[in-house]
């Protein structure tokens, strides 16, 4: 028998609450692994004699890993509690980085991403389910904005790091600082991530009171629409992620290290997004700043498929000049900084009574969405800027729409 879930802690008050910067860098090490590896594609693609989409691979495994991992653990710690599992991801994160770095083929290190992903995603799961587990309301709200302010800053420095990495040494080095890392997301886990939730208040039951709380979160629409939201523009985000660095070094022409500075600016605003998002939330509310973000993103996308069709039918037929696709690229990504968050807050909040169990289905729903996605520029074989971009506006149009739909049908019922 599953315990009673019961909707708040009484002891929330009085229990010592985890540090954001710990949690950061616990959440974050999912961005940072996949952002830091970006640049060195085209390298890892000529050096272990695979193809685009093999070296893409390497980013696909690690999402899935990090998408089953946020499926499984979330359940386990609702039913064992949040540190052990927190401290247990460090700790097995830093040993398949090192692993990493002995990857004698593509197929081994793809293998080696996707249990990288896996223990990784365990402690982007938990870390949401300790803010819910430890803050309130608004409370809560600020709390998961500043946890992706200090995440989302992870983007921003990793691309800049894997290119100077990669100024003086190989691919192989970028694994060797992820597993550093690692040691360090170990250290702060165990300093700064206590148990949040006290055994009364654990889940038992196994897989039957598992399956239930899985099936009453999905009878949920208060949860579930969230979710759905997120996934769509996750689908979109995730092009972005796993063709642009092929495209605009391949496409346009660029440099490893200019293309760190292209993701990390673009990173960059969307910490500054998720920044505002924080500032905001309180008064303006997570259902309109999600609004802000998904018509931002869906804005940039269209106007990128535009200028795209327009230059592809040019007398050069060629693509957009970096000039006209790095801003626009920016504003797609700056809309993320609102709608990730947003998400996070109205599906955790939906969620809270089981706290790791919303966050795996949350996390994990949209990473496997994004594993299914990030090949897909390598799959078409057209590297240009007009097939990255027909492939992220449907994900972003269709989010917009889910997300608007209840507005819409409720100003048509009282409507004169």
């Amino acid at each position: 028998m599953a315990t009673t879930e019961r909707p708040d802690h009484p002891d929330r008050s009085t229990a010592r609450r985890p540090s954001l910067l710990a949690l950061a860098l616990v959440t974050g090490i999912g961005p940072f692994a996949t952002d830091t590896y970006l640049a060195a594609l085209p390298q890892v693609r000529e050096a272990l004699a695979t193809s685009s989409t093999g070296a893409q691979l390497t980013i696909t495994g690690f999402i899935v890993g990090l998408a089953v991992g946020q499926l499984v653990a979330g359940p386990v710690s609702d039913g064992r509690g949040r540190r052990g599992v927190v401290v247990g991801s460090a700790a097995a994160f830093t040993v398949v980085s090192l692993l990493c770095v002995l990857a004698p083929s593509a197929a081994l290190l793809v293998l080696l991403r996707v249990l990288q992903g896996l223990v990784a995603g365990a402690g982007v799961a938990v870390g949401r389910a300790v803010i819910s587990d430890s803050h309130d309301g608004p409370a809560a709200a600020k709390a998961f904005g500043t946890l992706a302010a200090i995440t989302l800053l992870a983007p921003v420095i990793a691309p800049a790091i894997g290119g100077l990495v990669l100024q003086v040494a190989d691919w192989r080095a970028v694994f060797g600082l992820m597993g550093a890392l690692g040691a360090l997301m170990l250290a702060a886990a165990l300093a700064g991530v206590p148990e949040t939730l006290p055994p009364q208040h654990r889940q038992r039951g196994g897989l039957r009171a598992l399956g239930a709380r899985v099936a009453d979160l999905g009878r949920d629409r208060a949860f579930l629409h969230p979710v759905v939201v997120q996934c769509l523009a996750t689908a979109g985000f995730f092009v972005y992620i796993g063709g642009s660095s092929i495209v605009l070094q391949g496409a346009l022409g660029i440099s490893s290290g200019t293309y760190s500075l292209v993701f990390a600016t673009n990173a960059a605003a969307m910490a500054a997004t998720s920044l505002a998002f924080r500032l905001t939330v309180v008064r303006l509310g997570a259902r309109a700043l999600r609004r802000v973000g998904l018509l931002t993103s869906t804005a940039g996308a269209l106007a990128l498929l535009v200028t795209s069709v327009v230059a592809s039918s040019g007398d050069d037929g060629g693509d957009p000049h970096l000039g006209v696709v790095w801003p626009l690229l920016t504003v797609v990504v700056a809309g993320m900084g609102f709608t990730l968050p947003a998400s996070t807050v109205l599906a955790q909040e939906a969620g809270r009574r089981s706290a790791g169990t919303a966050s795996s289905l949350l996390g994990g729903s949209g990473f496997l969405v994004g594993a299914a996605v990030t090949p897909l520029t390598g799959l078409v074989g057209d590297e240009s800027v007009l097939a990255m971009a027909a492939l992220m506006v449907p994900g972003f149009v269709a989010a917009t729409a889910v997300a608007l739909a209840p507005d819409l049908r409720r100003r048509a019922v009282t409507a004169p």
